[in-house]
């Protein structure tokens, strides 16, 4: 399914920067943990919210993470 990852606002739970887009069958949920190490980075994101649309070209997933010190 395909997913788009998004960074969160802290404060008011709004889309703030597009993390990634990709294909995935994986069952997000809230509180999963996202560790992204690619390009030598090391930056974490909790999952807060996981909103699943049906379009006529089949399911699309949105997931809004919130970024971890």
């Amino acid at each position: 399914m395909r997913t788009e990852l998004w960074e969160s606002d802290p404060f008011t739970e709004k889309r703030q920067s597009r993390i990634d887009t990709l294909d995935s069958d994986y069952r997000w949920q809230k509180g999963d943990i996202i560790v992204d190490n690619r390009g030598g980075a090391h930056d974490r994101f909790r999952v807060i919210h996981v909103q699943v649309q049906l379009h006529d070209d089949g399911l699309r997933r949105t997931i809004l993470a919130l970024r971890l010190d």
